[in-house]
Order: structure tokens, then C-alpha cells, then sequence
């Protein structure tokens, strides 16, 4: 019993770093943190490389959207892509 409960605890704490690890690769600050022509969503909380991203999706400047434009309201920090 201890020994599976001890295999259990071991598997865990090897998918939860290994997710920890692969999830801090999506992150970013900039563009040039990006592979693969993804680039760096700063509208997401944190921060993160996406494929450029559609109407509708949350954006900070228009270089993150497909049609290179990002509709931000004034006085808002973050807009929607067109």
C-alpha cells in the first residue's frame, strides 16, 4: 500500500513539473520570444506565443491579429482584433 501510494505521489510531481516546464515555453515578452511565426499575445494574462489570432480576440497592438488590426476603445488598454 505504501508503495503505491508513494509511486502515486512521485507520478504526480513528474506530470506537474513537466507541465510547469512546457507551459513556461508559451511564454513571452516580446515576438522574438515566439517560434513558428506565433506571436506574443500581451493581452493574455500572463503573456503568451499564439498563432496570430482572429476577429473577436483580445488584443494590445495590431501585429498579434490575422487582419493586422487591433480596435482598442479609448481610454482602454486592451482592444479586439478586427
Amino acid at each position: 500500500m505504501f508503495n503505491k501510494l508513494l509511486f502515486s505521489a512521485a507520478l504526480i510531481a513528474t506530470i506537474s513539473v513537466s507541465s510547469i516546464s512546457f507551459a513556461a515555453d508559451d511564454l513571452c515578452k516580446e515576438d522574438k520570444d515566439c517560434k513558428d511565426g506565433k506571436v506574443c499575445v500581451l493581452a493574455l494574462n500572463p503573456p503568451a506565443c499564439k498563432e496570430p489570432q482572429a476577429a473577436g480576440a483580445a488584443c494590445k497592438r495590431d501585429a498579434v491579429c490575422i487582419s493586422k488590426k487591433c480596435d482598442i476603445p479609448a481610454g482602454k488598454d486592451v482592444g479586439a482584433c478586427k
